[in-house]
């Protein structure tokens, strides 16, 4: 395959053209939030580098989301892309602040996931003001797994019960998308 047919194929327009993106992006992100507790129950140092990996999938999300309503309603969002920029590197660095922090021996390993965790409730909370309903419901889905997680240790089970019903109004909703 010639290197032009390749970057056709993965294209960002082509993929924010795809009728479901907004709802296939918007599961697959509870269902990794979903994950990360299942990894931080497993393994503390693992759910760390966990989060780490969901930084360029949360940012390639948002820049997806951003492509999709800008070519819905055919014109651009003035300084989006670096409103959306600037929100996930500053989470970035948030985050290696709070590893030189557990490097340094001032916070655990569970302390420092649940830490990163609510990094990423926050950041994920204010892409909604740029992307909508969704991001919204994201960033509060993760902020009570972070406080499930602090308060009791985190109950998969209410975990589960909860991801349900934030992912059916994330799709059913179709208010701001």
């Amino acid at each position: 395959m010639t290197k032009q047919k390749i970057n056709e194929k993965l294209s960002l327009e082509r993929l924010a053209n795809h009728s479901g993106i907004n709802e296939i992006i918007f599961i697959g992100l509870v269902m990794l939030c979903f994950m990360s507790d299942i990894i931080g129950e497993v393994s503390d140092h693992a759910s760390i580098i966990y989060w780490l990996l969901m930084i360029p999938i949360f940012f390639l999300s948002s820049l997806i989301i951003e492509k999709a309503q800008s070519l819905k309603s055919k014109k651009r969002k003035k300084n989006c892309l670096r409103f959306i920029l600037t929100l996930w590197v500053s989470a970035f660095f948030s985050i290696l602040l709070v590893l030189l922090l557990w490097h340094s021996g001032a916070f655990l390993a569970k302390s420092v996931g649940v830490i990163i965790h609510i990094i990423f409730a926050h950041t994920t909370f204010i892409t909604g003001i740029i992307l909508g309903l969704r991001f919204y419901l994201i960033g509060l889905f993760l902020f009570i797994l972070a406080g499930l997680t602090i308060t009791m240790e985190g109950a998969v089970g209410m975990i589960l019960a909860l991801s349900i019903p934030i992912m059916l109004m994330g799709v059913y909703c179709r208010k701001n998308t």
